[in-house]
């Protein structure tokens, strides 16, 4: 028997009229897939967004030439295959890149998607007057030629080992997909354009409505070029507190949630649904702004590394799905460094302060020079981990005479481009963001990366570091790579630009019955949308 979609309940039913209404009183396996996330979506166009969860929406709604499967192996999306020396899609002096794209590619609009598209959506990118994210990447092309419809040519200015895994892939933080020149030429900038809200993209699910504050809803497109999907509709319901979220899996009123560590026992419980651990090239971080008063100085971020439990962090938050962090980078990449944990040492701490004159005050808090320890932390709301990493850590740094007051602020305030994070008026923020899959950092730590232009949010400047990256990007020669980062790497551990907490693991939930669904290590999760389906 089918049970009604969500589309023919909000028919027959008044109960049912919003997006995150539809998902209450829908039998399990109705064909309409209910997702569940703490956080709302700034907007629905990659490009503009800071958000992780803009990110699994848009592998969803739109495509990109490169993806990510489960296991971590780069596969074509709209590119038939993965540019490289041996398919001649990567040129021997490593400056002209050829992707070709499948055919029978349409927008949810019918019109054909070709390769000016692709040329049109990196314009958008580079457009100054957009609000892009960041262009790294993209900023190596120096044009693009479109010789036919399914045949894309970049030429670089320069050798670019990562380019690759950057240029229109949904592999790391600030994944950019193809968006239609025929819908957005007509803009002089993309910032305030109602497609934001109501995109059309070329992915498994078309956009039907944003409820907002509630949820989106999806429905599959017929025409996709993997074939229809197998599942009908999406609906994805925003519930902004962890322990709300596990009791609607717990009553099957939602079928997939995004969960954190410190509720990894809970789910597990759970009859009716299957919780397992999946690679995740992430890492959860404790950011700090290096241009701020204290923290600009290094004993100071030494001396907080010191002071933070990491192995007791993540046995507390994480009850054990998080791992030790011992580089910036995942394993098994070009020049990974297996770093010793930064050793917990709370005396060490107190010692290396009061050695650079930082002595504790009459309340607590150590000051030096008129500069006092006295931070804020920005946490999100309803995040139960973040919460949980931020009580720790405040009362940890309390101990060797630094203060912390902490901020909850909703996750599209902290992250956005007017947020604390961009704007450089935070302190401290824990969060977690995707590993480039190259070892390339400089737009994580680059002098002259600071946003906009570019990703170091921590405004870290490191001479010795900023070099060596840019050494990095001169040969594509694994081996000679290697070598580079290797000491760059250790030179970012002694340095502390940001402290990395753990390595997380993704924290899979699903409904059981729930087939084919796997997730990629990658910061868009959903890969395989189109493979969805229930038993029946």
């Amino acid at each position: 028997m089918r049970f009604l979609s969500c589309a023919a309940a909000a028919v027959l039913t008044s109960a049912c009229l919003t997006v995150a209404g539809c998902t209450r009183g829908l039998a399990p396996h109705a064909n309409v897939l209910r997702i569940a996330d703490l956080a709302e979506p700034d907007r629905l166009n990659p490009l503009l967004s800071t958000m992780d969860v803009t990110e699994h929406l848009s592998a969803l709604i739109y495509s990109t030439l490169v993806i990510s499967d489960d296991r971590g192996r780069l596969v074509g999306d709209l590119a038939e295959a993965v540019p490289s020396l041996e398919n001649h899609g990567i040129s021997r002096d490593g400056k002209t890149v050829v992707y070709h794209l499948r055919p029978d590619i349409t927008w949810h609009d019918g019109v054909p998607l070709t390769s000016r598209d692709v040329a049109f959506t990196w314009r958008l990118v580079m457009n100054p007057r957009n609000n892009v994210f960041h262009r790294e990447g993209y900023d190596e092309v120096a044009r693009i030629d479109t010789p036919d419809a399914r045949t894309v040519v970049v030429h670089l200015r320069r050798r670019s080992p990562p380019f690759v895994t950057r240029f229109f892939t949904s592999l790391q933080e600030g994944a950019k997909a193809i968006l239609p020149e025929h819908l957005l030429a007509v803009r002089a900038t993309i910032n305030e354009a109602p497609f934001n809200a109501a995109p059309v993209g070329s992915g498994p699910f078309k956009f039907v409505r944003w409820d907002r504050g509630r949820g989106i809803e999806l429905e599959a497109y017929d025409h996709y070029f993997r074939g229809r999907p197998k599942i009908d509709r999406i609906v994805f319901t925003v519930i902004s507190d962890e322990n709300t979220m596990l009791d609607q899996t717990r009553t099957h009123e939602i079928d997939v949630a995004q969960s954190s560590g410190s509720l990894y026992g809970a789910y597990k419980s759970l009859p009716g649904v299957t919780t397992t651990l999946a690679r995740w090239d992430s890492m959860s971080i404790l950011a700090f702004n290096d241009a701020r008063p204290g923290l600009r100085h290094l004993e100071v971020r030494q001396a907080i590394a010191r002071a933070i439990n990491d192995r007791a962090l993540i046995d507390k938050v994480t009850h054990g799905v998080g791992t030790v962090a011992r580089d910036i980078v995942p394993p098994g990449a070009i020049g990974y460094v297996a770093n010793p944990a930064y050793p917990y040492d709370p005396a060490g701490a107190r010692k290396l302060l009061e050695a650079h004159g930082w002595k504790l005050g009459r309340d607590g808090i150590r000051s030096n020079g008129g500069e006092r320890l006295d931070f804020v932390y920005y946490t999100v709301t309803g995040s139960a981990t973040g919460n949980s990493v931020a009580v720790l850590v405040q009362s940890w740094l309390r101990d060797v005479g630094i203060g912390v007051t902490i901020k909850n602020s909703p996750y599209n305030q902290i992250f956005s481009f007017e947020g604390p994070i961009q704007t450089g008026t935070y302190d401290l923020a824990a969060y977690s963001y995707t590993l480039p899959r190259d070892p390339d950092n400089l737009s994580y730590l680059g002098c002259d990366k600071f946003p906009n232009a570019g990703d170091n949010v921590f405004r870290y400047c490191d001479a010795l570091v900023d070099a060596g990256e840019r050494r990095g990007l001169t040969t594509d020669d694994p081996h000679a790579r290697a070598a580079i980062y290797a000491p760059v790497e250790r030179r970012i551990r002694e340095t502390v630009p940001y402290l990395p907490i753990y390595e997380a693991r993704r924290i899979v939930v699903r409904i059981d019955g729930l087939r084919h669904y796997t997730v990629s290590p990658a910061i868009a999760q959903w890969w395989n949308a189109w493979e969805w389906d229930f038993a029946r």
